[in-house]
């Protein structure tokens, strides 16, 4: 197949500093180059596949790019930075190419990001997460709010749906810190929406969902809990990049991943999830009630990601489980499996 892997222009760039030029012989010895950068590991497991790659990088000539390449299938890389927090406008691109792509789609996206319309369903549908309010501010007015939190919070602000990436999520310790933030943000805009959500001291959780319903192949890796550092500073834990934090897997036969997996497959086809997603999940230290804070469907697909992480912890190579990933891809769209992916499913099947 002609893959086409779109991805932002940094990334991107990292091929063509190890490259240097197009050649051959560069490439060659790219490829046995033990540093070489996550994208290009990427690009070999797919190679391994027999797929042709071509990287089409965010830009605004990627529609274009992606029309003319005929191209069988785009794997999209990108993420909410890398589309300036708008990851779902970027992925309604490739709805508009008709070209079949891997993961999720725009609306998905959009209401799984957009935090404040996500929890509110999770309420609606009976779906344990974080207690919260949504403050909305009108003509630089600010409602009467109820002091039924418990604090700590964590405050966030948007803009249009967007989360305002330009001001960092605020721990806020009480009522007049509240007060004194949704003041303070005023001098930026007069009409804005402020999700007050309840920090919850637990464990957090991480749960890799693989497939779709529809074609009865529903998977989950292990579970990756993140250990946080003795750290009392909630701003720099809340703010802190938890790749960078210990890790331990929790086996699929545990009885708290067995309670995730019935919450995440539940809410996976309510939003309408496809292929892949990552579920992110606190456990209450005081209630040990389980609630779910967050999907990530453009959760990350490269080599140093969780769910490559969590496929590696039951032996599967990353070549095999991104595979599976483009395989789930094609049986969604009711492509014809053609060499080694007719033999991966085969496989699968058995197992």
């Amino acid at each position: 197949m002609k893959i086409a892997i779109l991805s932002d222009p940094s990334i991107i760039s990292q091929i063509e500093s190890k490259e240097g030029t197009k050649s051959k012989e560069s490439t060659d010895n790219l490829e046995n180059d033990d540093s070489k950068p996550p994208i290009v590991k990427l690009q070999d497991a797919l190679r391994d596949f027999d797929n042709k790659i071509s990287f089409i990088a965010l830009k605004v000539d990627a529609l274009a790019q992606l029309q003319q390449n005929s191209f069988d299938l785009i794997l999209n890389t990108t993420n909410k930075i890398s589309t300036h927090y708008r990851p779902a406008q970027y992925i309604g691109l490739l709805d508009l190419t008709r070209i079949p792509f891997c993961g999720s789609q725009m609306d998905s996206v959009s209401i799984c990001k957009n935090k404040p319309m996500f929890k509110s369903l999770l309420k609606l549908n009976a779906i344990a997460t974080p207690n919260f309010e949504l403050i909305k501010i009108q003509g630089g007015k600010i409602p009467n709010i109820q002091k039924k939190f418990k604090y700590p919070l964590i405050l966030k602000f948007y803009h249009a749906g967007i989360h305002t990436n330009s001001i960092s999520d605020k721990v806020i310790m009480n009522f007049n810190e509240l007060q004194e933030n949704l003041n303070t943000h005023l001098k930026k805009s007069k009409n804005y929406f402020a999700l007050a959500e309840e920090y919850i001291i637990g464990r957090k959780i991480y749960l890799p969902l693989l497939g779709n319903e529809l074609n009865g192949n529903i998977r989950f890796l292990p579970a990756i809990e993140t250990i946080s550092s003795d750290n009392d500073n909630l701003q720099a834990r809340i703010q802190s990049n938890s790749n960078e934090e210990e890790k331990k897997f929790i086996e699929l036969t545990d009885p708290l991943v067995k309670r995730a997996r019935k919450i995440a497959i539940k809410a996976y086809n309510f939003f309408n999830c496809h292929d892949y997603a990552m579920f992110v999940f606190i456990l209450d230290k005081n209630t040990n009630n389980l609630l779910l804070h967050e999907i990530n469907p453009i959760t990350s697909l490269f080599p140093d990601g969780k769910i490559a992480n969590a496929a590696e912890h039951l032996g599967i190579s990353y070549p095999e489980i991104i595979n599976d990933i483009i395989l789930s891809t094609l049986l969604r769209y009711e492509v014809k499996l053609k060499g080694k992916y007719a033999k991966r499913f085969k496989i699968i099947n058995k197992e």
